[in-house]
């Protein structure tokens, strides 16, 4: 892993609310609560019950069960049965991150809440968020302890002068990452085609598809997004900031493989390949293209089976469904994807709180249901905990295992693949991974759309994880030299650079500008910030 400068990152957003909150005094509900000794067993509960407060953000996704809401649910139910604790909402919010900055000025915090990397530094050049050096250490479980060894990296952007301030949350996984090309099976089988091998093969099928059934062969919208999937096959990396030859740090978008990319995808729309309509279309609008069986073809992330697929195939039938296939190279190598820092945020602690150990049971618990509670809970409650989106009601206290989907894939695939050669499947061992497994099943046994995304993802021979998985086993990516957060000019000026590439690619895609126009585009670019973005990448990022 690229190692991560401890240099802090201090924001203009830090600067800015800092100025406004320095001569506020402290909230009384910032040492309103008294301290109970906790017992020496991280597990045990308290003797007498401990109250602890969280900021809360509100999750459309949600499906609360019969009375249960954010205040009254698994989660919160588990904490008062094992531990004696009681977790208090102070606020639960739709709109978390103004009314996150308002608690900050005023200096009114919960216990516990989670904050991105600009409001961590702003809390800690502040004053008002704990060292959790000692609890961690004293509290942390051994889980956790095994994910800041293993993800040292990640979990050192939560440090200032190399102490822990801000716990990583961290995501699923890079599995999740990777990017395929996606036909449609039907329309595969009715031309005869087998899997392409060079990105010749993928637009010979495209072509195909569009002159047989009607549509464009390559969708595309404003944003350009399948371009930059596709510019894997020329090596470029768009997305992160690549480490050249000589050691420097530099940004994917603007490097020659980029621009070679370009000039042919300009070709290709010259040629009626790219969908002559892009330009006014949003992400919905492409995709409701897709629905209406107007392509056969698209670049596309892992999740294409969840959405747009089920509509599509409610739409054009089960037969419609497409599968994942590698994006070719155009030298034959391997595709190297791309690898992006990816991290939820971090969980941090009031600096006042009376008993921090209580949020690392907390904590603890969660990584304990997804990672060592199968076989020692039952299937029934691990589901109450983790089904109807409920681990959104902990969002403030959620630390995820890296490992998760890729663990999830192998438990999955092989209990489905015992399954479709007959053999009986214990269920009880797949804990909160029954309803993928489910899902899968139910696929085939009734071709429900609402099983497609998790068979297709994970449940069959062509999968995209069953993909992904050789990926990461072999390390065949590019990981973003960008390892931790952005820098101030990326915070506060990083979506005009893009818009600014975004625009100049499309100008060239489109024909009004010539592929010469890249290296002005580049220049612009330079010129509008991008030039003092690489020199704070480099400084913070670089060796």
């Amino acid at each position: 892993m690229q190692k991560t400068s401890k240099k802090i990152l201090t924001s203009a957003l830090a600067g800015m609310m800092l100025t406004g909150c320095m001569s506020k005094p402290t909230s009384p509900a910032a040492t309103d609560s008294s301290r109970v000794e906790p017992p020496a067993d991280i597990w045990a509960p308290y003797s007498e019950e401990v109250t602890v407060t969280a900021f809360v953000p509100e999750n459309s996704g949600t499906e609360f069960q019969g009375d249960d809401d954010y205040g009254n649910n698994p989660w919160y139910r588990a904490y008062k049965e094992r531990f004696n604790i009681n977790l208090q909402n102070k606020w639960v919010s739709n709109d978390y991150d103004t009314k996150l900055n308002l608690a900050i000025a005023d200096k009114d915090l919960a216990d516990v809440f989670y904050v991105d990397a600009a409001r961590l530094n702003t809390l800690h050049e502040a004053g008002l968020i704990m060292n959790l050096e000692e609890v961690f250490d004293s509290y942390a479980s051994d889980v956790l302890k095994g994910y800041r060894k293993d993800y040292a990296d990640t979990w050192e952007t939560g440090c200032f002068d190399g102490e822990l301030y801000g716990m990583p949350q961290m995501n699923y996984g890079i599995i999740d990452q990777f990017q395929y090309i996606w036909i449609r099976q039907d329309w595969m089988k009715e031309c005869g085609f087998e899997a392409p091998k060079s990105m010749d093969d993928v637009i010979t099928i495209a072509t195909t598809f569009a002159e047989k059934y009607g549509g464009y062969a390559l969708p595309e919208c404003q944003t350009l997004e399948n371009l930059f999937r596709l510019a894997l096959s020329w090596g470029a990396h768009p997305d992160i900031w690549v480490t050249k030859d000589d050691g420097t740090i530099e940004y994917g978008m603007i490097q020659p493989e980029m621009k070679a990319a370009l000039e042919q995808y300009a070709q290709w729309y010259k040629d009626g390949i790219v969908n002559p309509n892009f330009t006014t279309l949003n992400w919905d609008k492409m995709m409701q293209g897709m629905i209406n069986g107007e392509c056969g073809v698209i670049p596309f992330a892992q999740w294409f089976g969840y959405n747009p697929l089920p509509d599509l195939i409610k739409n054009q039938g089960p037969e419609a469904i497409f599968f994942p296939y590698e994006i070719p190279t155009q030298d034959g190598s391997d595709i190297l994807g791309s690898v992006k820092f990816n991290n939820e945020g971090y969980v941090v602690i009031r600096k006042d709180c009376a008993n921090p150990e209580a949020i690392m049971k907390i904590v603890n618990f969660y990584a304990y249901t997804v990672n060592d509670a199968v076989g020692k809970e039952t299937n029934e409650y691990l589901s109450s905990l983790h089904s109807f989106n409920y681990p959104n009601c902990v969002r403030e206290t959620r630390i995820i295992n890296p490992k998760n989907d890729y663990n999830q894939f192998l438990q999955v695939k092989d209990a489905f693949d015992r399954w479709q050669a007959g053999e009986e499947v214990d269920t009880s061992a797949l804990g909160t991974n029954i309803s993928k497994y489910e899902s899968c099943v139910n696929w085939i046994t009734s071709q429900d759309p609402n099983g497609v995304g998790d068979f297709l993802q994970q449940g069959n021979d062509r999968s995209a994880y069953g993909i992904a998985k050789k990926y990461v086993d072999e390390e065949q990516y590019v990981q973003d030299a960008k390892w931790g957060p952005d820098t101030p000019t990326l915070q506060s000026a990083g979506s005009t650079l893009n818009d600014i590439l975004i625009e100049g690619f499309t100008k060239i895609i489109t024909g009004e500008k010539s592929i010469d126009y890249f290296d002005e585009l580049v220049e612009q670019w330079k010129t509008a910030g991008g030039e003092q973005a690489t020199k704070e990448i480099n400084d913070t990022y670089g060796k």
